[in-house]
Order: C-alpha cells, then sequence, then structure tokens
C-alpha cells in the first residue's frame, strides 16, 4: 500500500508539476544533466534501451528526445528517499536478469520483441515478480508526459482550453 506522500509524488510527477514547480524558483531541482549522478552506466543503458521502446520516436520526439533518462535521474537523485533509491536500484537489477543481461546491445527488432513478451506477461495477471517494470513504465510514461514536447505535441495540452470569459453573469 502507498503511503499518502508516495501518491501525492506521483500526482504531482503525472501532472507536470516537477516544471510548476521548477519554475517557482528551484524548489524542485529536476533538471535532466549530461552526467549522471544516480544510474550507473549498465542501468543507464537498460533505462534507456526500454524508455526508447516504450515511447519510440514517431511523427513526435520519443522518449530519448525529452531526455526521460536523464529526468529520471535527476528525479532519483534529487527527491527519492533512501528507501525509494535502493528500491530503484533492485528493481532495475531484477529487470537485468529477467530480461537477460544482453538486452540493452540486443538489435532493435530482437529487443522490441522481447519487451512486447515481457510487457504481456508483466500486465497478464499483474504478478508482483515483475512490479519493478511495472514501475518503471510508469516513470518514463509520467516523464515523458511531463515534458514539454510531451505535453504539448503528444497530448496536445492547452493552458486555457475554449474561449476565456473573465466576467460572465451567472442566470
Amino acid at each position: 500500500m502507498k503511503t499518502r506522500r508516495e501518491v501525492l509524488q506521483s500526482l504531482i510527477v503525472s501532472i507536470g508539476g516537477a516544471s510548476v514547480l521548477n519554475a517557482c524558483g528551484g524548489i524542485a531541482q529536476v533538471v535532466p544533466s549530461s552526467s549522471m549522478r544516480f544510474y550507473s552506466e549498465q542501468e543507464l543503458a537498460l533505462v534507456s534501451r526500454i524508455s526508447d521502446l516504450i515511447i519510440p520516436r514517431t511523427d513526435t520526439p520519443g522518449a530519448l528526445d525529452v531526455k526521460v533518462p536523464g529526468f529520471l535521474d535527476s528525479l532519483m537523485t534529487e527527491w527519492a528517499n533512501p528507501e525509494t533509491k535502493n528500491n530503484h536500484h533492485e528493481e532495475l537489477k531484477e529487470l537485468t536478469r529477467m530480461l537477460g543481461e544482453g538486452f540493452a546491445t540486443l538489435p532493435p527488432d530482437a529487443s522490441e520483441q522481447r519487451l512486447a513478451e515481457f510487457d504481456y506477461e508483466a500486465f497478464n495477471g499483474r504478478p508482483t515478480s515483475y512490479s519493478g517494470y511495472r514501475s518503471l513504465k510508469s516513470l518514463i510514461t509520467q516523464a515523458y508526459f511531463a515534458s514539454e514536447d510531451g505535453a504539448l505535441q503528444e497530448q496536445k495540452w492547452v493552458a486555457v482550453p475554449g474561449r476565456w470569459d473573465p466576467c460572465v453573469e451567472i442566470q
């Protein structure tokens, strides 16, 4: 069961709160950087490969184009508590074991097929052994849609939808 804090953090990230909070004087420093501070080289390769397979570049930018791995690295470095950080590292180790050591370097067709099969297994009956993958997939999609390109180009987000009338009589 999630705590209230975990639910609120998930909600903030899923609606783009990281961008909003960062605009409020640097309260949250979730800025993707070129040097990773949380992920090891192997973890970064795995997260990058999975991100690219889940949200590939099409006519809109993909997960790598909006720097989802860098965002997640910053998120884990700046926001996550020690227990969450440790759990995330352990989940990535388990994911590496389940997908296979060389998954990140497989040819595109083979890795796409392997992840599609793995994704089906993870969501078919929702076995607990796949909770780390489901969590990572959720983080990837939330990070993507919290980005400017994900919100504006993919979701077609509009700050004020429709016409705005500042003074309307209520009848």
